[in-house]
């Protein structure tokens, strides 16, 4: 690991097969766990970022997928009886 001013440098390899490991510390500061996906940003001045994929609703998809939908009617508590007064 090489620490330059502002910036901490990790070094990873790509194999024959354009594999890398990420390192565990890249690993820890994304939080990733198995199966997560990545994102390359690239920006207009050459720069390129690796950002943690976790999108809400990609989550909620595939923990509807896992568990099935929680989407459940609403309750009939039939009709309102009075109002509610606070002080």
């Amino acid at each position: 690991m090489n620490i330059e001013k502002n910036k901490e440098v990790i070094p990873a390899k790509i194999t024959s097969k354009n594999q890398i490991t990420i390192p565990k510390q890249v690993r820890n500061r994304l939080h990733l766990d198995k199966h997560d996906s990545l994102n390359f940003v690239i920006k207009s001045n050459g720069e390129i970022t690796v950002e943690n994929d976790k999108n809400f609703w990609r989550i909620v998809a595939e923990q509807e997928k896992k568990y099935g939908s929680v989407s459940t009617p609403e309750i009939d508590w039939g009709q309102d009886v009075g109002s509610e007064v606070i002080d």
